[in-house]
C-alpha cells in the first residue's frame, strides 16, 4: 500500500525533473532518508545572506525570489514546480544572493549532503547527473531568451528614436518656435564671455581667473555677491582672486553664471525654484565628473546650470500666453533650450548636451553621439541624484537604464540609493561650506529627512 501511494505521487506532485530515472525502490529510500518542507503563502524558504548547502527542489506550488541591497528590496524572479535552489556554496560569495517566499502552500524536498550520503551511489550520482542536465537546460534556456530580448530592445530603442528625432526634427525650420525665443533677453555679456572662455579645451582656470579680472562688472558680481547673505561669510572679501582661492573657481564660475541667468528670468517662486534646482544639479554634475575623471569637470557645470532652460523659455510662452498653456506644454524643452543656447552663442557642446538629455530615460548609452555621451551621462546622473535627494524614491525615478550608465562611466554600484548615499552626498558635505545658503539649506535638510525608498524599477 505504501508502494502504492508513492508510485502514484511519483506521477503526480512528486516528479521533479531531478529524480527521472530512479526506480521505485530508490523513490522509497530517498523519501525516507531525506524531508519534504511544506510552506504557507508568504513563509520564507531561504533567507538572503544564509551559508547553508541544502538544496530543495520545488514540488508543488510557486515562490518569489526577492534581493535586498542598500535598503531597497526588489523581486527579481519567480520560482515554479520543478525549479532548484542550489546550497550557498554554488553562489560567488558563499552566501545566497535572495531570499525566496512562497507565493502560495508550496512544497519542496530538502536534499542534505548528509542525507545523500546514506543513499546508494547510484541514487546519489543520478540526482547530481539530473541536476546538471536541468542546470544546463536552464541556461540554454536563457541564452535563447536573452538573444530574443536582445533583439526586441533594439527595435524598441530604434522605434523610440525615430520618434523623439520626428518629435523634435523641424524646430530650427519653424518661423513660430524662432519667434518665440528671439524676444527672450540675452545673458549678459560677462556670463556670456565666460561661457564662451571656459569650454574652450585649451584654456586653463588660471586664464580665466585673469581674464575675468580683467571684465569690472563680472568682478562687481562675484564681490557683491560673495559679500551677500547669499555665502554668510563673515569678513569682507574685497579681491576677486581672494574669493577665487576661497571658493575655488567652480563655485565662483556657477556664482556668475547664476547671476546672468537670473538676469533673464522673471523674479517669481516657479522660477526661483527651478533656478535652485539647476544650480544644485550643477554642483552634482561637477562632483561626479571628478568621480569619473571626466576632463573640463567644469564644462559639466555649465550644462547642469542651463540644462533647464527650455522650461524657463515654456513657463515665460505661458506667461504671455495663458490660453496656449496645453500646447506649450506639448513643445520639447530640451530642444528649445538648445535652441535658445544657439541664439546666445553658447558653445556647440552644450547645445547638443542639451539636445540629447532626455535619451537617457529612453535609450541606452550607445545611442546617444560618442562626443556628448559623457557630459549627456553625467547630467542624467546628476538629475537622479538631485530628484533622490529631494525625498523622490528610486521605484518612482527613470532608471531603466541606470545599469548600462553605471557601466558606462565605470561605477561599480549597483542602485542609485548606494551611488548617492555613499558617494555623492559625502563629496558634497566636504565642499558646503563654499556652497550658497540655499543649497547648503537643501543638503542639510537631506540630513534630517530619510531619501527615497521602495522597489527599484
Amino acid at each position: 500500500m505504501h508502494m502504492a501511494r508513492l508510485v502514484q505521487r511519483k506521477k503526480t506532485a512528486y516528479c521533479h525533473p531531478a529524480l527521472q530515472g530512479l526506480s521505485d525502490k530508490e523513490l522509497v529510500s530517498l523519501y525516507n532518508t531525506t524531508a519534504v518542507t511544506k510552506l504557507a503563502a508568504g513563509e520564507p524558504l531561504v533567507i538572503q545572506g544564509d551559508t547553508d548547502e541544502r538544496v530543495f527542489l520545488i514540488l508543488e506550488g510557486s515562490a518569489r525570489v526577492r534581493e535586498r541591497s542598500n535598503g531597497l528590496e526588489r523581486e527579481v524572479s519567480v520560482l515554479h514546480r520543478g525549479d532548484v535552489i542550489p546550497g550557498a556554496s554554488s553562489y560567488g560569495r558563499g552566501a545566497r544572493p535572495a531570499t525566496v517566499v512562497a507565493a502560495e502552500p508550496l512544497s519542496a524536498l530538502v536534499l542534505d549532503e548528509n542525507d545523500l550520503n546514506v543513499v546508494s551511489p547510484r541514487v546519489h550520482a543520478a540526482i547530481y547527473k539530473n541536476l546538471y542536465d536541468h542546470t544546463q537546460k536552464r541556461l540554454d534556456e536563457l541564452v535563447v531568451r536573452q538573444k530574443a530580448l536582445s533583439v526586441r530592445s533594439k527595435r524598441l530603442a530604434s522605434a523610440v528614436l525615430n520618434l523623439i528625432q520626428i518629435r523634435s526634427g523641424h524646430y530650427e525650420e519653424s518661423e513660430m518656435i524662432r519667434g518665440m525665443i528671439q524676444h527672450i533677453p540675452r545673458l549678459p555679456m560677462y556670463a556670456n564671455r565666460l561661457a564662451v572662455v571656459i569650454l574652450d579645451e585649451n584654456v586653463s582656470t588660471r586664464d580665466v581667473a585673469e581674464l575675468a579680472k580683467l571684465d569690472p562688472s563680472l568682478v562687481s558680481v562675484v564681490l557683491k555677491t560673495v559679500n551677500s547673505a547669499y555665502y554668510g561669510f563673515k569678513r569682507k572679501i574685497s579681491d576677486f582672486q581672494h574669493a577665487v582661492l576661497l571658493l575655488g573657481f567652480n563655485q565662483v564660475y556657477q556664482l556668475v553664471m547664476d547671476v546672468g541667468i537670473r538676469s533673464t528670468m522673471p523674479k517669481t517662486p516657479e522660477f526661483r525654484e527651478l533656478l535652485l534646482h539647476s544650480m544644485l544639479v550643477s554642483f552634482i554634475g561637477f562632483e561626479i565628473s571628478q568621480l569619473v575623471s571626466v576632463k573640463k569637470a567644469v564644462s559639466v557645470s555649465t550644462v547642469g546650470l542651463l540644462h533647464d532652460i527650455g522650461r524657463s523659455v515654456v513657463l515665460l510662452l505661458k506667461g504671455k500666453h495663458p490660453k496656449m498653456g496645453f500646447l506649450i506644454d506639448m513643445l520639447d524643452q530640451a530642444r528649445l533650450g538648445a535652441l535658445l543656447l544657439k541664439q546666445w552663442n553658447i558653445p556647440d557642446l552644450v547645445c547638443r548636451t542639451l539636445e540629447y538629455q532626455d535619451y537617457p530615460f529612453w535609450l541606452p548609452p550607445e545611442y546617444i553621439p560618442e562626443k556628448h555621451r559623457s557630459q549627456v551621462s553625467i547630467l542624467y546622473l546628476a538629475h537622479l541624484c538631485y530628484e533622490y535627494l529631494k525625498g523622490r524614491p528610486e521605484k518612482t525615478l527613470k532608471t531603466a537604464f541606470l545599469a548600462d550608465y553605471f557601466r558606462f562611466l565605470k561605477r561599480p554600484e549597483r542602485s542609485l540609493s548606494e551611488f548617492v548615499d555613499r558617494v555623492v552626498l559625502p563629496s558634497l558635505k566636504k565642499k558646503s561650506k563654499t556652497f550658497p545658503e540655499e543649497v547648503r539649506a537643501f543638503l542639510n535638510k537631506e540630513e534630517d529627512e530619510p531619501t527615497g525608498e521602495g522597489l527599484q524599477t
